[in-house]
């Protein structure tokens, strides 16, 4: 960015909240693994922490982690990645043996190590439970962060544990990655869906009780569709991008997005820049990228209205600064571009956390 853009995005972020629907990865390797210190400044990589949100202007993030898909001792795998890096010298192991895990453990022990970085770093964050909570945050000036998980084969049918993942500050679930989970089918599951069962229904009514916002990345249309007619909240895609821009499962049709915006949802639209080799901090972004970025925007705005977008980097906000010059140069007016990267997602936030 040149002076200009640079003092243009800086007074943006300075006027407007910056939200990311999906900007920490509590499942990634540096800190679940390596156990690094969220509230330290980590200058090797472009991945968020405590300090870098706020130099970002970040001013909330939700934050997930969450059962993965390598196999019941993925610990032992994520040592050997390309991406692992020294973290904290006396750390406690995430796990005391190599036994296989259930999922429910995995999930409590990746959020109890989060939750131990948010209360020792205080002065820099804040962990958001409520709505007054969330308001207190942003006039405070501390990143608000959000706590959220993915999957349903750690909650399974018991709301009972929903509940109490509710009462440690969840609030966020995406509710799938693959396959048929609980009660509502992934987006690989395309023919003889079954769309949402009754033990499904159920759940998420929980959901909307315990003031869970429900994610419906990763979930196949037919089930989209069920959970959404069944919720009395709104209710979010966090990170996919129109399918007719992009033909996959993965993202998103018109249908779907007609009826999240009809609910008073949202789709966080995922940028799709690449991150430098090695993950290094940026110095810049392919302007070709960002303009495939701008057009999906373009175009979930046209389907869904401005009301109806949002952002959901997918662990990536550092490339937010130039994705802001980008709408700002594609014409978008401040108080439009303020309600993509932030305003509605606040929105949706005052619509589903408790008071």
């Amino acid at each position: 960015m040149n002076d200009g853009a640079n003092e243009r995005v800086a007074d943006f972020v300075r006027a407007y909240p910056l939200c990311d629907m999906l900007g920490l990865n509590l499942t990634h390797p540096r800190f679940a693994i390596d156990h690094i210190d969220l509230g330290q400044r980590d200058e090797s990589t472009c991945r968020g922490d405590f300090v870098k949100f706020a130099e970002w202007g970040m001013r909330v993030v939700m934050c997930k982690g969450g059962p993965v898909l390598y196999d019941d001792n993925f610990a032992a795998l994520w040592p050997r990645q390309p991406e692992h890096r020294p973290g904290r010298a006396e750390s406690e192991p995430l796990y005391l043996s190599s036994t296989s895990k259930h999922p429910t453990q995995v999930v409590l022990a990746l959020l109890d190590r989060f939750l131990c970085d948010v209360e020792a770093h205080t002065d820099k964050v804040r962990l958001i439970h409520t709505v007054a909570d969330l308001d207190e945050a942003l006039r405070e000036g501390v990143v608000a962060l959000l706590m959220g998980s993915n999957r349903a084969d750690w909650f399974g049918d018991v709301p009972g544990v929903l509940r109490m993942a509710a009462r440690l500050g969840l609030r966020m679930i995406t509710l799938n990655s693959s396959g048929r989970e609980l009660g509502w089918d992934g987006h690989d599951i395309e023919r003889g869906s079954g769309g949402l069962s009754d033990v499904g229904a159920k759940m998420i009514g929980q959901m909307n009780r315990s003031g869970i916002l429900i994610d419906l990345a990763h979930t196949n249309e037919a089930s989209s569709l069920d959970i959404i007619s069944h919720s009395q909240r709104p209710v979010i895609d966090s990170h996919s991008n129109p399918r007719a821009l992009e033909e996959s499962t993965r993202n998103t049709s018109d249908t779907v997005m007609r009826a999240l915006a009809d609910l008073g949802g949202l789709l966080g639209i995922i940028p799709g820049i690449a991150r430098p080799e090695g993950e290094q901090p940026y110095t810049g972004v392919d302007p070709d990228q960002l303009a495939v970025v701008v057009r999906h925007i373009d175009y979930a705005v046209d389907v869904m209205g401005i009301e109806g977008v949002g952002i959901g980097t997918h662990f990536n906000s550092a490339c937010l600064p130039w994705l802001i010059e980008a709408v700002l140069q594609a014409g978008y007016t401040e108080a439009d571009a303020a309600k993509i990267f932030g305003g509605n997602y606040l929105r949706i936030l005052r619509a589903v956390l408790p008071a």
